[in-house]
């Protein structure tokens, strides 16, 4: 019997331990850094939130005992300036000016300081989520170029509203059925994003397979891509996030508005701005353009073959290209052309914009109204220029 029993105690820790191998990828570290038990450390409440511009704590329980909700966790106050905060989390709403964007400024998606309430306050130059910011004054809660039937994605994990083909009568939200990150079946932000920080695959992985939300590319729910250790905080041209994107033939004209693949990252713009997608050109062709074409391979003839004149061909970060394989790394080489390989380049929403925000209008990653065809002066190789080498002479 002691042998029988000594078996069995061997057997369950062995289960154990091969329990805890399969989750050695998922979230690290102390549990309180991210949970309270009952909201009190002495005497004081411990949760977090955000609200017109600053950081307070409150009385008021978060979710999932969590020490704080998705904007808070997110956000720096005045004197956490760099790429991660007190929790460790990177920051996307810095509460000080980030000074530009880019290098050491903001991370991938940008920043939501120009857009957020008391701080930027500026709607053409972010996303408005509810709870950072109110409803865009010209646009209203309806994202321009919303096209119900867009979703769901790749993991037929929900709808954006749930369906709803009519405007919008809620406004964005982090995460959930009116959000981007995490499942489109979570009535809030933080159903929508559950249990994905514990089954991350861990930054700088390499995001492949993207069949759950933990293991997608910034839990984006079926989006592939390679995340950046850094989130892109000290980006160079060899060491980024790498984006997914293919060379989408069928152009998706008026009779055919058709995805052809669910895990590009236009395809995540396009979860909410479909018909920026739709109908891009007049005819199968590809020729006039309509709509400025997405997951489309660059062309290695013509001025395109030229990309990134100021950096000698390679990866710009100005106008990042989406690659048609996920790298297993980043890389600084870019073929024009290449619609195949991990070195390729698809033309992506990215190449222009910002996921969050940007000082720009638009939400864009350069001075538009600097973009002077014919005439660019020391705006020559950049911005559009990037691709369209041959418009700045």
């Amino acid at each position: 019997m002691k042998v029988k029993r000594f078996l069995e105690v061997g057997l369950t820790a062995l289960v154990f331990l091969l329990f805890l191998a399969g989750s050695a990828n998922a979230i690290t570290g102390v549990c309180s850094n991210c949970h309270t038990m009952h909201n009190s450390q002495n005497g004081n409440a411990v949760a977090r939130t955000y609200s017109s511009g600053s950081i307070t704590t409150t009385d008021t329980p978060q979710a999932y005992l969590l020490n704080a909700d998705c904007i808070a966790c997110h956000a720096g106050d005045s004197t956490e300036t760099g790429e991660t905060n007190s929790f460790g989390a990177p920051i996307v709403l810095h509460t000080v000016n980030p000074g530009g964007q880019g290098y050491n400024k903001t991370l991938a998606g940008g920043d939501f300081y120009w857009v957020a309430s008391s701080l930027g306050a500026d709607d053409t130059k972010g996303h408005n989520v509810a709870g950072l910011a109110g409803q865009d004054a010209k646009i209203g809660l309806t994202p321009p170029g919303w096209d119900y039937s867009a979703t769901p994605g790749a993991n037929n994990d929900g709808r954006i509203t749930g369906g709803e083909n009519t405007a919008w009568s809620q406004q964005l939200t982090c995460a959930g059925k009116w959000g981007c990150h995490g499942n489109h079946t979570g009535d809030t932000a933080m159903a929508g994003i559950r249990g994905a920080h514990h089954s991350n695959n861990g930054t700088n992985g390499k995001c492949d397979t993207a069949n759950s939300v933990g293991n997608s590319f910034r839990f984006l729910s079926g989006i592939k891509g390679l995340e950046d250790t850094h989130w892109n905080w000290s980006e160079t041209s060899s060491k980024h996030n790498e984006y997914y994107g293919v060379n989408d033939t069928s152009n998706r004209n008026q009779s055919n508005t058709d995805y052809s693949d669910k895990s590009t990252i236009s395809y995540f713009c396009a979860e909410c701005h479909g018909y920026y997608h739709s109908r891009i050109d007049d005819t199968t062709t590809g020729s006039p353009w309509l709509r400025h074409p997405t997951d489309i391979k660059l062309p290695n003839s013509g001025e395109y073959a030229n990309y990134n004149p100021n950096g000698s061909g390679v990866y710009s970060l100005e106008a990042p290209v989406a690659r048609p394989s996920v790298p297993d790394s980043s890389s600084s080489t870019v073929k024009p052309g290449d619609d195949s390989s991990s070195e390729g380049a698809i033309v992506m929403c990215l190449s222009c914009h910002r996921a969050h925000g940007s000082p720009e209008l638009d939400l864009l990653r350069w001075t538009y109204s600097n973009m002077v065809a014919g005439n660019a002066g020391s705006y020559a190789g950049t911005g559009c220029f990037v691709c369209h080498t041959q418009k700045d002479d």
